[in-house]
């Protein structure tokens, strides 16, 4: 019951949810890369993690759907040459305002709704531990090919390389 509520509000107020971390990524030091996008653009990607989240969290998705999504997300953006602890940190931010969302909403007011949505609090740090490892590793496989076919070897491409 709490699972279904917090994914209806997620879905309900994922605009405003989008708009708030747009706000904190473009004023952080950390995510200056960002700054290069316009707001609508970067809104665009955060509602679309919180407009995927039910479909992430649902049980009935294979773990390793998430993990070769976030893969190619990671992949995507070595392409769009987003430095890593950029690509992090966006994942952070969306978790993090999640979370302060539902505590600003008063969700989790009771003892029965908090003690409830700790296992969905749980899910959710789990899938974004998951979202940013596979994040990572698309990142270093596309970092490590382009390390390759520049002929460049040295302390990254050791640091890289698949054992």
């Amino acid at each position: 019951m709490i699972y279904l509520k917090i994914m209806e509000l997620i879905k309900t107020d994922a605009d405003e949810l989008s708009r708030r971390v747009v706000k904190d990524l473009l004023k952080r030091g950390e995510t200056e890369y960002h700054k290069k996008f316009s707001e609508e653009f970067l809104h665009e990607r955060v509602l679309d993690v919180y407009r995927g989240l039910s479909h992430w969290l649902d049980r009935a998705t294979p773990k390793e759907e998430t993990a070769r999504f976030y893969t190619d997300l990671g992949r995507r953006r070595f392409h769009d040459e987003i430095p890593l602890h950029e690509v992090i940190m966006f994942l952070m931010l969306i978790k993090r305002h999640l979370w302060l969302y539902l505590l600003e909403k008063h969700f989790l007011d009771s003892s029965y709704e908090l003690s409830k949505s700790l296992e969905l609090n749980n899910r959710i740090v789990l899938f974004f531990d998951r979202a940013i490892l596979s994040a990572t590793v698309g990142y270093e496989e596309e970092l490590a090919k382009e390390i390759k076919s520049r002929g460049e070897e040295g302390i990254f491409s050791k640091l890289l390389k698949k054992k």
